[in-house]
């Protein structure tokens, strides 16, 4: 094996030679969550395992990125310059790419027991070796499907280079599974088995110390060459709508100065760092937006699971995830409740945009050692852990609020959270069960699930207050609290007709008469009981006259926290989002197609934004119908500015 040092390698073949040498050629293969694969490694291992029918090999993870893609020809159109862009320096990862293709060879298996949203929908393979797992019960898992390679991205401590050789390296964005997994396999190593551990430097990911950081020599083989680093792979920040804005305001009422938070990514998680950051920052227009919501009245329950007042005593962060809010919040001043020694976040895997890589990045010491990246198993339960016991969990976790979102909820209690009623999974359970199971738990703590109460299915508006569903995520009897943009539901201790009655009350209205129907007829509400005139409001006429007023258009902007976009892709975001919405059913299409001839010839006006879609000299009718299509819905957007 070429080597520059004990142990360290600048090759990936030789890498791969040294693995197989190791284990032989049955190889199960653990590769983390999220961000922090080892693409050089994943890609050279498949690749072998493509060359070679004799290797076997099993990948065993979760989450694998892929790069976005469009499903029309449209779509496409926006995304392949915005994807080179943001994407163009990574490596693709593979074994994904062919499994979403379904072109996974023979002798190559992948398990994932959380799937990138709705990648794997409709591929039956992945959907086949789809493992349920529980976040905290992954690590038993992985090791029950016989894992004998651990393969991870680190980030090399600049301050202990050797030469060639760094002395300590840090898990970063990923101690989640492989602080408890590398014992683990240490263990079968100590009984004879045989095992290998892997590194693979790269330098653009953020060095986290604490309990990430771990000395190199962990590891069997590292494999690190500065000359073939890449750019992290980035989530880009979403526009936040009006609704999700309401739902993360409403959620922020419920926070407790001197409490604990955690939260999951997305837009619902972006609209409620802001409001929190509002609360904290422009206490008085929070307030304001708080006396014209009416909360004091129409949910008298906020008063004593939440506040309204600014964070002086500040929150502490214990979250699987910590998504880029939490930075936010700890520049803003809310995140600041220590808890062990400088800590006043503790969180289990990392994922976001570039700016949030960056932030991290240029972090000071003393700010950076605010942040303890570390085991998930220590964050998503109570248990004794070797980095923490239970007494010392509870005493840090005062007033839990536990956020996270869902697709529906039926009346009964029960959150769908990341599969459909015919078994396939849009993505895992992850952690969510284990944060709602865990504010049952502490004292004094909520599971809040976060949802918008309506979604558009094939041109139709549909409720996602559902009476019933075939699947759940989080069960019943494990209901708490529910947000969408038409207010709160406390659901914990109430009989099912009080919980029935309160989950209808947040629905849209136009959904409200056929619920209640269902739930009388199944006697579940009493045959007396009248719709208050009241939750008429709940419609999105409503939220639309509650967000024209200037204050508030102000207060809720579409992207709080920036975003990757050019102000060109901005504007055709909005346009073919109308578009689609537009010509969603075939009726749609075609009055769409028939309208747009009609706006053909203001072509020249949006030439900018018809040379970024490569239409501006159409050829074939198809280019041309997409060039009709564009301008139409160029002329009906609106034009308002997005910050």
């Amino acid at each position: 094996m070429a080597t520059a040092g004990p142990g360290v390698t600048v090759d990936t073949k030789s890498a791969v030679d040294a693995i197989i040498e190791r284990v032989g050629d049955t190889i199960v293969l653990g590769l983390p969550l999220g961000l922090g694969k080892p693409l050089r490694f994943a890609n050279a291992i498949y690749q072998r395992a493509q060359q070679d029918p004799g290797l076997n090999l099993h990948i065993v993870t979760g989450l694998s990125l892929q790069k976005p893609q469009g499903k029309t020809s449209l779509e496409r159109r926006f995304l392949e310059p915005f994807v080179q862009r943001l994407y163009g320096e990574i490596p693709d990862l593979e074994y994904a790419r062919d499994a979403a293709a379904g072109k996974l060879p023979p002798n190559v298996r992948v398990s994932e027991f959380f799937f990138q949203a709705g990648n794997f929908l409709h591929q039956t393979q992945q959907q086949r070796h789809y493992v349920c797992s529980n976040y905290t019960h992954a690590v038993r898992d992985l090791m029950a499907q016989g894992i004998n390679v651990l393969a991870q991205m680190v980030a090399p401590d600049p301050d202990t280079m050797s030469g060639a050789l760094p002395e300590t390296v840090s898990l970063s964005c990923n101690p989640d599974l492989t602080l408890d997994l590398i014992p683990l396999l240490q263990e079968r190593a100590a009984q004879g088995l045989p095992v290998a551990l892997l590194a693979e430097t790269n330098r653009t990911l953020p060095y986290m110390g604490l309990d990430a950081a771990l000395p190199a020599d962990t590891f069997d083989v590292v494999l690190d060459d500065p000359d073939t680093d890449y750019p992290l792979f980035s989530v880009p920040q979403t526009a936040v709508s009006a609704q999700d804005h309401l739902i993360g305001f409403y959620a922020s009422t419920l926070l407790r100065d001197g409490g604990t938070l955690q939260v999951g990514i997305g837009s619902l998680g972006t609209a409620l760092v802001h409001s929190t950051i509002m609360r904290h920052a422009q206490n008085e227009r929070w307030q304001q937006v708080y006396e014209q919501l009416n909360i004091r009245q129409r949910f008298p329950f906020v008063a004593e699971v939440g506040d309204t007042h600014r964070f002086e005593a500040g929150l502490y962060g214990c979250s699987e995830m910590m998504m880029e809010g939490f930075l936010h919040l700890m520049e803003a001043g809310v995140l600041s409740r220590k808890v062990a020694g400088d800590v006043v976040m503790h969180g289990g895997f990392f994922l976001g945009s570039r700016a949030f890589y960056d932030a991290l990045r240029k972090l000071p010491s003393t700010q950076r050692d605010r942040i303890c990246m570390t085991s998930v198993n220590f964050i998503n339960d109570l248990f004794d852990h070797r980095l923490g016991g239970q007494h010392l969990k509870v005493s840090q976790r005062a007033h839990g609020r536990f956020i996270n979102s869902a697709m529906m909820h039926t009346l009964s209690g029960a959150a769908i959270s990341d599969g459909l009623d015919d078994g396939r999974v849009i993505s895992g359970v992850g952690g969510q069960y284990n944060f709602v199971a865990m504010a049952h738990e502490l004292p004094g703590a909520r599971s809040i699930v976060t949802l918008r109460s309506t979604r558009e299915k094939d041109g139709k508006l549909q409720s996602n207050i559902v009476f019933n569903y075939p699947h759940c995520t989080i069960p019943r009897h494990l209901r708490d609290m529910v947000v969408t943009e038409y207010g709160i539901a406390d659901l914990r201790g109430l009989c099912d007709e009080e919980v029935y009655c309160r989950l209808i009350g947040i629905a849209d209205a136009q959904f409200q008469p056929a619920l209640l129907r269902q739930a009388k007829q199944a006697g579940k509400v009493a045959d007396d009981f009248v719709l208050p005139r009241h939750w008429q409001n709940n419609t999105a006429e409503h939220i639309d006259r509650l967000m024209s007023i200037a204050e508030n258009r102000e207060l809720f902007p579409a992207f709080p926290f920036g975003h990757d976009f050019t102000d060109e892709e901005l504007t055709l975001t909005r346009a073919l989002k109308l578009l689609r919405a537009a010509t969603a059913t075939p009726s749609g299409k075609l009055a769409t197609l028939l309208r747009s001839v009609l706006t053909a010839r203001r072509a020249r006006s949006h030439r900018t934004l018809l040379t970024r879609m490569s239409l501006d000299a159409p050829k074939t009718l198809a280019e041309h119908i997409e060039r009709w299509l564009v301008v139409y819905a160029l002329e009906n957007t609106h034009s308002d500015s997005v910050k």
